[in-house]
C-alpha cells in the first residue's frame, strides 16, 4: 500500500512544483526574474520557466499610463493665483530601471509633476498663460521627462486641461471682452459712415450737372407719389417743371414780372 501511495504523492508534488515554476508573460508586459535578491534577466512575451523556491518574478506593465493632476494651484509671473487641471501620459521603457531605482513610480511622477507645474506656470504672466497653453504643456513635459528618464520612464505627452481664474479676474475679463466688442462695433460703424460719405460726395459731384439734378428730382417725385392717400405740396424749380412738360408754366413766368412792377 505504501509503495503505491508514495509514487502518487511524489507525482503530485512534482506536478505542483512544475506548475509553480512555469509562468506566462503577456504581450504588454516584461518580467524581471530575481534570484537571491538580484535581477538575473528580463524576459519578454511567452511561456517561461523559473527555479522553484529560488527565483521570484516581478511584472512590469508597458502600456500607456496617465497621471491625473487636478486642482493644482499656481501663481503666475504677475502674482495671480490660478487653478490648473493637467494630465501626464507616460510609459515604461526600461523595466530594470523602474524596479531598481524607484519604489512607486506613479506616485513619484505625480509628485514631481505637481512641483514642475508650479515652477513652469511661475515663468509666465496671466496673458501669456492663456495664450500659450501648448507651449507650457511642452515645457512641462520636458521638465518631467528630464528626471523620469533616470527611472526608465518616458513622458510621451503633457496637457493642460483647464485653467481656472479667480472670480474677480473673470469679471475683469468679461468687462474687457465687452469693451473690445463695443470698440469693434464703433470702428465698423465709422468705416461704414466713411464709405457712405465718400459715395455721397461722389453723388453730389455728379448732381452738379443740371440734367442729373432734374432726373433725381423727378425720381423723388415718382417715389413719394405712389401713396395716393397723402397730399404732397412741392415747390419745384421752373426748370424742373419745364423739363417735365407741365402746361402754363411759361405764362406764369411771364405774368410774374408784371405783378412785381404793379
Amino acid at each position: 500500500m505504501v509503495t503505491i501511495v508514495l509514487p502518487i504523492i511524489i507525482a503530485i508534488v512534482a506536478l505542483l512544483l512544475l506548475a509553480g515554476s512555469l509562468y506566462v508573460v503577456k504581450q504588454w508586459q516584461k518580467v524581471a526574474v530575481i534570484r537571491f535578491g538580484r535581477i538575473i534577466k528580463i524576459v519578454d512575451t511567452g511561456l517561461h520557466f523559473r527555479v522553484p523556491f529560488i527565483d521570484s518574478i516581478q511584472r512590469v506593465d508597458l502600456r500607456m499610463q496617465t497621471v491625473d493632476l487636478r486642482g493644482q494651484s499656481a501663481i503666475t509671473k504677475d502674482n495671480i493665483s490660478v487653478g490648473i487641471d493637467a494630465v501626464v501620459f507616460m510609459r515604461i521603457e526600461d523595466a530594470e530601471k523602474v524596479i531598481l531605482r524607484i519604489k512607486d513610480y506613479t506616485e513619484a511622477v505625480s509628485k514631481y509633476a505637481q512641483t514642475s507645474i508650479r515652477d513652469v506656470i511661475g515663468r509666465y504672466s496671466l496673458d501669456d498663460l492663456l495664450e500659450s497653453r501648448e507651449e507650457i504643456a511642452k515645457s512641462l513635459k520636458y521638465v518631467i521627462d528630464e528626471l523620469s528618464k533616470d527611472w526608465g520612464i518616458d513622458i510621451t505627452r503633457a496637457e493642460l486641461q483647464d485653467i481656472s481664474l479667480p472670480s474677480d479676474m473673470k469679471r475683469a475679463f468679461a468687462v474687457q471682452a465687452e469693451a473690445e466688442r463695443e470698440s469693434r462695433a464703433v470702428l465698423i460703424k465709422a468705416d461704414a459712415e466713411l464709405e457712405a460719405s465718400t459715395k455721397l460726395a461722389e453723388a453730389a459731384a455728379n448732381m452738379r450737372d443740371p440734367n442729373a439734378m432734374q432726373l433725381r428730382i423727378l425720381s423723388t417725385i415718382n417715389d413719394v407719389s405712389k401713396d395716393q392717400s397723402n397730399t404732397i405740396v412741392l415747390a419745384l424749380p421752373l426748370d424742373t417743371l419745364n423739363a417735365a412738360g407741365i402746361q402754363g408754366v411759361a405764362s406764369l413766368a411771364a405774368i410774374k414780372p408784371k405783378f412785381e412792377q404793379g
